[in-house]
């Protein structure tokens, strides 16, 4: 049989099929079976496009509770806290009862006897034979610190004086000082003999004092300076001593030996001190009347470290504190100190 006629049989079996699952669709497997030879499976087929997902549903009623679970391991241990305020302080507790006394020591040997006390007659002779007599006996006996001392005269009186133990190898005893303005300098003879002052600020020492500590032996002496700018000048003598009040308390100077100041204090040598109200000038005008100041003054007229605190810079020669070689007569110098030593 040719593959013409096996395909004409095929298509009649098919439609003969047909026919017969029209007639009885209830018929069995068996019976469907016997309408044809079914055919080869064909190939499958594509697959269809997924369709769209539903709506999601009603959220559930929550379940039950269920058991705790075990505890977790402990964490580490936190970092320390800020301290906090300090509360207030509690009032005092009340005393305790007194415990009961102790035992008695045993009794001490006995001491070897003293002297008899010293009349007080006794002890200033002593203190004055012992005491240092200047600031730089004071210094070769240990006290390097600036401040006040009590030193005693050759007549073996006590006098409280400021020690500079700092500048120039220390040693200087300091009898006038200038800072700021804060005391007076316009002052009658008997201030100035007794001396007046603020140990803190400014002072002077006192003319009396001062003939006393430079009557014997030789002192250098020194004079120290500073500006309004900071600048600081001095100037340094070989000798100098101030005699009493019988000779109005002149003034014997040694020779300038040098200093950034210049010399302004040798044209006042052998002068004798001048107050508001004593004239010991040359001139019958009282200086220490016109330039607010007592001073040794001369014809000359070239320093008075004693007369008004002005600031600086100013209009009137020869006023304020001034020291013509080093700022000149119209500028008052903010700071000085006139200081001896001896040599």
């Amino acid at each position: 049989m040719g593959r013409a006629a096996q395909q004409t049989l095929l298509a009649l079996f098919c439609l003969a099929a047909v026919v017969c699952k029209a007639e009885d669709a209830s018929k069995t497997e068996a019976n469907s079976k016997c309408c044809g030879i079914p055919g080869p499976q064909g190939p499958p087929g594509f697959p269809g496009v997924r369709g769209i997902p539903g709506f999601p549903g009603a959220r559930g009623p929550p379940g039950e509770k269920g058991e705790p679970g075990a505890p977790g391991i402990p964490g580490p241990r936190g970092m320390p806290g800020f301290p906090g305020v300090v509360g207030l302080r509690g009032e005092p507790g009340r005393p305790g009862i007194p415990g009961p006394p102790g035992l008695s020591g045993a009794r001490g040997e006995k001491g070897d006897p003293g002297s008899s006390g010293l009349k007080e007659e006794e002890l200033a002779d002593l203190l004055c034979k012992k005491g240092p007599g200047n600031c730089k006996e004071l210094l070769a006996r240990g006290s390097t610190l600036s401040g006040w001392y009590t030193v005693y005269s050759s007549d073996c009186t006590a006098v409280t004086v400021l020690c500079d133990m700092a500048t120039d190898g220390g040693g200087w005893t300091v009898f006038q000082r200038r800072v700021d303005g804060s005391v007076d300098f316009f002052h009658d003879w008997d201030s100035y003999k007794r001396g007046f002052g603020n140990q803190q600020r400014e002072f002077w020492l006192g003319n009396d004092n001062i003939h006393l500590l430079t009557s014997h032996g030789n002192n250098e002496l020194r004079v120290d300076l500073m500006d309004f700018e900071a600048e600081k000048y001095f100037a340094k003598y070989q000798s100098f001593q101030m005699l009493g009040e019988s000779e109005n308390y002149k003034m014997i100077l040694g020779d300038f030996l040098n200093g950034t100041a210049g010399d302004a204090l040798t044209c006042h040598r052998n002068m004798m001190f001048s107050t508001k109200d004593r004239n010991n000038g040359l001139k019958s005008v009282n200086h220490a009347e016109s330039y607010e100041g007592g001073w040794w003054f001369s014809d000359c007229l070239q320093s008075n470290l004693n007369g008004r605190h002005l600031p600086g810079e100013h209009d009137n020669p020869r006023h304020g504190v001034f020291w013509s070689t080093g700022k000149g007569d119209r500028y008052s110098l903010k700071f000085s100190e006139i200081k001896f030593r001896p040599v």
